[in-house]
């Protein structure tokens, strides 16, 4: 029995760089949402929403060119 490791790495890559696709959308998702709470609780409508959707979208850039770094 022997094993292959070479393919144990490539699907670790794979799965790697499939969750670099998600990162910014994701980042952008939970800056929404954070912005819509804290705009409900502390009635500041749109202001806290505008505020944490643009550091969700900065988040995501900076996770994804991080990410994509990584992998050149």
């Amino acid at each position: 029995m022997t094993e292959k490791p070479p393919q144990k790495t490539n699907f670790r890559k794979i799965a790697e760089l499939s969750s670099i696709g998600l990162m910014l959308p994701s980042s952008i998702a939970i800056g929404l949402f954070m912005g819509y709470y804290l705009d409900k609780l502390f009635d500041t409508h749109p202001w806290l929403l505008i505020i944490f959707l643009l550091l969700g979208i900065a988040s995501g850039m900076i996770s994804l060119l991080k990410g994509i770094k990584k992998y050149q």
